[in-house]
């Protein structure tokens, strides 16, 4: 639906320029601001904010409204010069720096932005005055912001590294690989920040995310929490919602818990979202309703099981195992996604965050989403394995290995039902049935309670034993025979979705979450050997 601008209560944002605004000053007005508030200035960087004030009619109309937000969160007692109950309060790991005062006052023109902000501050001092006594014995509500925790963190060489800072608030980041957990005091919030990320704290309640996804809980609904992207503005009603942001493309708001509203650039349509809904919205402005996809985003309640599994002597396990398979001569393929293998096609699958924090994973969302493969390998035996998170499962089959086509006795589909469990099938090997119709190896144990968590999965396939078993989580789910065994055909495949173009039409197939380290084998592994692995990769130390 349609939003008048004129009725929205927001505050304008100063990081949104017009699109005619050509008189934005060289310095960069939005850092001095942020650190004049906090009476961080040099004596530099006060004369240059003295004379952008001066010069600069447009700095002047952001500087009144920095400091009316300033006042607002801050409840006035800076302005009347009293301690910030917040001083020397630091993000684990950080230096400790005493907020001192905004140093003052700046002495602004003889024009009328001048004349007003020298009225505002008499306002200012006149309401301090007037309520201190309330002032004293409220404490006003806080306006940090603070990382609690960081998990495999890493940042572009160029980026702000905000280990090294007393603040996060003011420059943007690049988050390159792990996780961020923030606090956002004023709003009462934590925020989860997904590598790869580029974002920035603009102030004590709005995160501007130019690509990534981060997740919110916001427990203050009054406060409430505002994410903006290059799509999108997010207003939060006092809720859990995530926000995931495709470089360039779009921007997805999904709505776990209570309301948000999701709204385009200057307000052109706007959409209230309660839970578990979820909207995606272009950068042509488009907004249309998607499906919900909750479990795809990592919640803080994940986060100190994946801490705890990156200790030193699970990561030299873990790392063992693996050059131990990829030295296995029946190899086939080993595809971590990082570093990707030789001979992939990559077509709309994008690279996210693996089962460790600083590791990659491929994440498969749309029907088209997928990555070509070609082995051209016969073999009367074989294992796949894959680390997998489901965000959801779709309506018909989910495909996790699918080679193309199903005419040539032999071909392999590995794959997910609707209903959780999975589907190993061998064209010409089918288990059979009363009813004449085609019936395929299945699991018995269904994956839904696992959706949002890593989980380890295994299909084995052994021609001369006549029999296909699955395995969960390094356990061995079920043993299925078959009536007869072939040679197991390995041609050109796709890995995650699966669309086959017939004379009919195409066949889509989708997967919806991530895959990680898939390992294809030209030999049946034993049971002991797949559990073997499990404990030795797995991200959670449970």
């Amino acid at each position: 639906m349609t939003r008048d601008d004129s009725s929205s209560s927001l505050p304008p944002d100063p990081h949104d320029r017009p699109a005619d605004f050509d008189r934005r000053p060289a310095v960069d007005c939005d850092s001095l601001f942020g650190r004049y508030l906090d009476g961080l200035l040099t004596d530099d960087e006060f004369i240059a904010l003295q004379s952008v004030l001066h010069d600069d009619p447009q700095a002047r109309e952001c500087f009144v409204e920095a400091i009316d937000i300033h006042a607002m969160l801050a409840g006035a007692t800076t302005l009347a010069g009293l301690p910030s109950v917040n001083a020397g309060q630091t993000a684990p790991g950080h230096t400790a720096v005493p907020r001192a005062q905004p140093r003052g006052p700046l002495v602004m023109p003889d024009t009328p932005a001048g004349r007003q902000r020298a009225w505002l501050w008499g306002v200012a001092a006149c309401v301090v005055a007037g309520f201190v006594g309330l002032v004293l014995i409220r404490p006003r509500a806080e306006s940090r912001v603070e990382i609690v925790r960081a998990v495999g963190d890493r940042y572009a060489a160029d980026s702000f590294n905000p280990h090294s800072a007393a603040s996060v608030v003011g420059p943007p980041i690049a988050l390159d690989a792990g996780l961020l957990e923030m606090q956002f005091h004023a709003a009462d919030a934590t925020v989860v920040v997904e590598a790869p990320a580029r974002f920035r704290v603009v102030d004590a309640l709005t995160l501007r995310v130019d690509s990534g996804r981060v997740t919110a809980h916001v427990r203050n609904a009054d406060a409430g929490l505002r994410v903006l992207t290059p799509q999108a503005e997010v207003i939060d009603r006092g809720t859990r919602f995530a926000v995931d942001v495709l470089d360039g493309k779009h921007s997805e708001v999904h709505v776990f818990e209570g309301r948000v509203d999701a709204t385009t650039p200057r307000g052109a349509s706007m959409e209230s979202l309660s839970a578990s809904q979820a909207a995606r919205i272009s950068s042509s402005g488009g907004m249309e309703r998607r499906d919900l996809r909750d479990a795809t985003f990592v919640q803080p309640e994940e986060i100190p099981p994946l801490v705890a599994g990156l200790t030193a002597d699970r990561d030299a396990k873990r790392r063992a195992a693996a050059a131990a398979l990829k030295q296995d001569a029946a190899l086939l393929a080993w595809i971590d996604f990082d570093r990707g293998e030789p001979g992939l096609v990559v077509d709309g699958a994008r690279t996210v965050q693996g089962r460790f924090p600083g590791e990659a994973a491929a994440e498969f969302v749309d029907t088209d989403d997928n990555i070509g493969i070609d082995l051209k390998a016969v073999a009367p035996q074989l294992t796949l394995m894959a680390w997998v998170r489901l965000d959801r499962v779709p309506e018909g089959i989910s495909s996790l290995y699918h080679t193309d086509g199903w005419t040539t006795p032999g071909q392999v589909h590995w794959m997910i039902l609707n209903n959780g469990q999975m589907r190993f099938a061998v064209q010409g090997v089918p288990v059979g049935g009363d009813t004449g119709v085609e019936r395929w190896p299945e699991s018995r144990q269904p994956l839904l309670g696992t959706l949002g968590r890593w989980m380890h999965l295994a299909a084995v396939y052994d021609a001369d034993l006549r029999q296909v078993r699955f395995h969960t989580n390094g356990t061995i789910d079920s043993t299925v025979a078959l009536p007869a065994g072939l040679p197991a055909v390995l041609s050109s495949a796709q890995i995650g979705n699966w669309n086959l173009k017939q004379q009919s039409g195409t066949r889509h197939r989708q997967l919806s979450g991530r895959i990680d380290e898939l390992v294809i084998l030209a030999r049946a592994l034993a049971a002991e050997d797949i559990h073997t692995h499990y404990l030795a990769s797995r991200p959670y130390a449970e």
